[in-house]
């Protein structure tokens, strides 16, 4: 006995494939109609907050045009970050600033976060150069011999 594709589940519930074919198609119906009114709807709030003095509305319409920033920009100064030990002094200023009070500890952990990726990379770069360099040394040694695959042929064909 086969399921119908439609034929609800565990109680009455839809299948997920189905709720997330609705919630599509809702959500493009939902995105048509606003494409089609969406004049209409700005004209009436803009009307609502410059004419009828609506707080709410020009609320809605300052929150729209000009959002609001997720954080206050931050002025510090720090170090050139062109060594993993200028990335440790930076750390050690980080600190020094949040107990002189001229950065806060959440601005210093974020700032404190950008700086930890900065001394990610230079193992990273360190690592890659490493590898060229046994490259470079590994093709000195063999030279222009075939190396072997370091694949197994447990069925070689011959």
């Amino acid at each position: 006995m086969s399921e119908s594709h439609s034929a609800p589940t565990r109680g009455g519930a839809r299948r997920k494939a189905d709720y997330i074919a609705l919630t599509k198609a809702a959500r493009a119906r939902f995105d048509t109609l606003a494409a089609e009114s969406i004049e209409a709807v700005f004209q009436a709030v803009l009307t609502a907050a410059t004419q009828d003095g609506d707080m709410a509305a020009a609320k809605l319409l300052i929150d729209r045009v000009i959002p609001s920033r997720r954080g206050a920009p931050v002025s510090f100064h720090i170090r050139p970050l062109k060594t993993p030990e200028d990335c440790a002094l930076a750390y050690a200023d980080l600190l020094d600033d949040v107990g002189a009070g001229r950065l806060t500890p959440d601005e210093a952990q974020t700032i404190s976060a950008i700086v930890a990726k900065r001394a990610e990379l230079f193992a990273s770069v360190e690592l890659a150069g490493e590898i060229e360099a046994l490259k470079a040394q590994l093709a000195a040694i063999v030279g222009a011999q075939d190396l072997p695959s370091p694949i197994r042929r447990p069925f070689a064909i011959t």
